[in-house]
């Protein structure tokens, strides 16, 4: 069955027109039910009717009203300018699975900056970013003040393999269809008022490629959705945890190969502060403190994301900025830079 709603899947690539009159925003085929059940029967002219577009090779569909599911509320991934309506989403499997090793294809988002060292004249992976449109890289200033990465890499999971490859419970071995891509930056602008000394504040930055990202050839690099100037993170996330990834260090003091993800509560400004003496600024957010789950070294720059029910559309709600010495103290949280604070920022910075 599996193999025939494959095939069925491939034919939906052979519309001959786009569905271009939909009433509400258009949504994968797996959270429309209608349109599954019909393809599942073979009935491929309907669903090839409500086809919107395509999400690298998944098809959006117009679902009809009865069967669209009411949606937890979440931050609105707002589009304006340069920023892709399309994004937040997963290149395969939308849901986030348990533990901290995340699954090929999550988090497409994901950017590994590579530095090389001058004594082993190899590239060594020391901070993350977000991809937020086809030509720049969102991440922390204070990784390309002191020194530019030399190697943006795209698509990438595993570092220590050339095409990244996952063995499920089954036993059945899937593998990304090319390996990671590597950019090199055409422009940085870090913000102008980025400080790292005493209070650090605006900590973010702008890596704009020399080349574009083709969304539709590589699914297995996509766009994080960027929050509305307005969106409150503190009323918005409440009790839900968000997750932050990256290649940073374990708990064990070794940098991890495959990318990493893990849970973390908010914690409020006051106490936030209470711990790093007033340091806290309005444009930061904090989260963490829980005893051995923490962004660390490696992980700077990164994603911390939010969605409903660890589904897509994700929204990248905060950058890895700093935090304590010894990773995952307890009581002690990391602090990332806000970006919804930021949001006019980006906006105004970003060109063609």
């Amino acid at each position: 069955m599996k193999g025939r709603i494959f095939l069925l899947m491939q034919l939906l690539h052979l519309v001959v027109s786009l569905k271009t009159d939909c009433p509400r925003p258009c949504i994968t085929l797996d959270a429309c039910p209608e349109l599954l059940a019909l393809l599942r029967t073979a009935n491929i002219k309907v669903v090839q009717e409500a086809t919107c577009s395509f999400q690298g090779f998944e098809p959006l569909v117009c679902c009809p009203e009865s069967s669209t599911p009411t949606p937890t509320p979440t931050p609105t991934p707002v589009v304006s300018g340069l920023l892709p309506e399309v994004c937040g989403h997963f290149a395969q499997d939308e849901r986030i699975h348990g533990g901290n090793k995340t699954r090929l294809g999550n988090y497409p988002w994901m950017a590994a900056l590579g530095y090389k060292n001058a004594f082993t004249n190899k590239v060594d992976f020391l901070c993350g970013g977000s991809v937020i449109n086809e030509r720049y890289v969102l991440t922390a200033a204070h990784c390309v003040s002191s020194k530019q990465p030399d190697v943006i890499r795209l698509g990438e999971w595993d570092l220590s393999t050339d095409l990244d490859c996952e063995t499920t419970d089954t036993g059945f071995e899937f593998c990304a269809p090319e390996p990671a891509q590597d950019f090199i930056y055409e422009e940085i602008v870090s913000h102008p008022d980025y400080n790292s000394r005493g209070q650090v504040s605006d900590d973010i930055a702008l890596i704009r490629l020399t080349t574009p990202v083709d969304f539709r050839r590589n699914r297995w690099i996509q766009p994080v959705c960027m929050p509305g100037q307005d969106f409150d993170v503190r009323a918005t996330v409440d009790q839900r945890n968000a997750v932050v990834s990256g290649w940073g260090f374990t708990e064990n003091g070794t940098v991890s190969d495959v990318l990493l993800q893990v849970y973390l509560p908010m914690v409020d400004i006051d106490s936030c502060n209470t711990t790093y003496k007033g340091r806290v600024l309005n444009e930061q957010v904090c989260f963490g403190g829980v005893k051995g789950k923490d962004s660390c070294g490696g992980d700077s720059g990164g994603p911390l994301v939010i969605s409903a029910s660890d589904a897509p559309p994700f929204t990248l709600i905060g950058i890895v900025s700093y935090g304590p010495r010894d990773c995952g103290r307890e009581g002690v949280p990391g602090v990332y830079t806000s970006v919804a604070k930021y949001r006019n920022w980006v906006e105004q910075t970003l060109r063609e």
